[in-house]
């Protein structure tokens, strides 16, 4: 494989593949019920980003690093085509590779992500944050506080985990910097099709921000909004992202709409 060594999993198997990337403090284990899903009829490749999960951090990071740094490892995979599926923090650094505009990339699924723009954070609480890293009650503050469906306690211990595994070096730059990074230039070069799911009562990425931050900079691009879900769609509303991916991928990543739908 070229470039740095990140975890993966690999499952299912067909053309268009799905690649899947994590919100901010998660790791490939978030997407265990979409990538169950949707391997039982193609390939599902699920990477824990640089610091995260179980992949080392990078020396040094940026947006375009790491974003340079999963492009890398989706090339080592000599991929014919495949879809990218970034969540939050995921949907930023899946926005970065797709505006290089790759061989083989035919599609992107944004999941409540963090806009091109700086990511409208509450500064209080990314304060807390910054303070609280490796901190067990604070991860569960953190979960209580970004979720609005009810999710199963094996996979609200994932998070807990997962927050908890989260490098240093990782966890500062994406608050420090990464969220408030500015790709909107680069993200008006995509030119792949792509659809953006949101929770209709998501706290982090609400639904205005998606309105006003994310669609206007993509070309080609369908919105669906889910209703009563907060901000861990691929925990919250496994299902309906499924569903939504496969949809997505069965019309050839074609255009689905210019309104707003609601599950």
């Amino acid at each position: 494989m070229n470039g740095p060594t990140l975890h993966e999993e690999d499952q299912g198997g067909g053309s268009p593949a799905l690649v899947f990337l994590h919100y901010f403090g998660g790791s490939l284990r978030s997407w265990a019920h979409v990538a169950r899903d949707l391997s039982s009829s193609g390939r599902c490749l699920s990477i824990d980003l640089p610091g995260f999960g179980h992949s080392a951090p990078l020396l040094a990071y940026s947006v375009h690093m790491v974003a340079q740094a999963v492009a890398m490892r989706i090339s080592g995979h000599r991929l014919d085509n495949y879809v990218l599926v970034g969540h939050s923090m995921g949907g930023k650094l899946a926005l970065a590779c797709a505006a290089a505009n790759p061989p083989g990339l035919v599609g992107l699924v944004l999941v409540a992500p963090s806009p091109p723009s700086p990511e409208p954070m509450d500064e209080r609480e990314r304060s807390r944050l910054l303070a609280t890293h490796g901190d067990r009650a604070s991860a569960e503050q953190t979960l209580r506080t970004i979720t609005r469906r009810p999710i199963r306690a094996d996979d609200a211990a994932v998070c807990i985990e997962d927050n908890l595994l989260t490098s240093p070096e990782a966890w500062h730059w994406w608050l420090a910097q990464g969220s408030r990074e500015d790709i909107t230039a680069q993200a008006g070069l995509v030119a792949c099709p792509a659809l953006v799911l949101g929770g209709s009562d998501d706290p982090v990425i609400q639904p205005q921000v998606i309105a006003a931050e994310v669609m206007p900079c993509l070309a080609d691009a369908a919105r669906l909004e889910i209703a009563g879900a907060g901000h861990l769609l691929p925990f919250e509303a496994a299902q309906e992202v499924a569903t939504a991916v496969r949809g997505f991928v069965t019309q050839r990543c074609g255009r689905t709409g210019s309104g707003t739908a609601r599950l």
